[in-house]
């Protein structure tokens, strides 16, 4: 049986630790005197993880500035990681953080370009991951172009086609202009949140 995830209070301001969306009604407001004269507010839900969840640590043990031992724990998802015979790896998680931090300013370490509110912060990272997905060319996902087309005359022979995340995916053909990308209207999709 897996733990259930709570939410904390923090010690100041009596807010939360960890902002998560809320899912209790609002009370009216003779339900939050009641709450307060009982000694607190509404209850917090009790979360749970999904059931598909693997959810590992990498702890570093450190002493005198030097890596003493690595740790490894499975939090969440142990029967799933046992059997799938999964290592545990951080490697493509930091590539994603380090790859967030260095196009997106308000992500960057002692930065003066923070981001207010949560919703402009959340628009950065939407469009940057369209941007990402469909108007940069990965050099790792490139195609070798056909030998017909290796022959043209010039000085610069192109010997690669360029491709994006979502040309592999299949989701478009093109590598994306700057305008496209500004331009394109997408459908409103029901199942995506918007609660950032």
């Amino acid at each position: 049986m897996q733990p259930k995830l709570q939410r904390r209070r923090s010690n100041s301001h009596g807010g939360l630790a960890h902002p998560l969306p809320r899912c209790w009604p609002p009370t009216t407001s003779s339900n939050r005197l009641l709450a307060r004269a009982n000694g607190g507010g509404p209850r917090l839900p009790i979360l749970e993880p999904h059931p598909d969840l693997v959810y590992g640590q990498v702890i570093k043990q450190k002493g005198k500035g030097r890596l003493q031992a690595l740790t490894y724990r499975v939090v969440y998802g142990v029967e799933r990681f046992v059997a799938q015979r999964w290592a545990i790896s951080t490697s493509l998680l930091e590539r994603l953080n380090l790859t967030l931090r260095h196009h997106l300013a308000p992500l960057g370490r002692k930065s003066l370009s923070f981001c207010k509110e949560r919703d402009q912060l959340r628009r950065r990272v939407v469009f940057f991951q369209a941007f990402y997905n469909f108007a940069r060319p990965h050099q790792s996902l490139r195609l070798p172009l056909a030998p017909a087309a290796l022959g043209q005359p010039g000085l610069i022979q192109p010997k690669w086609q360029p491709r994006t995340p979502g040309m592999a995916a299949g989701l478009t053909e093109q590598v994306w202009t700057f305008r496209e990308l500004l331009t394109v209207k997408f459908e409103s999709s029901h199942s995506q949140s918007s609660s950032g």
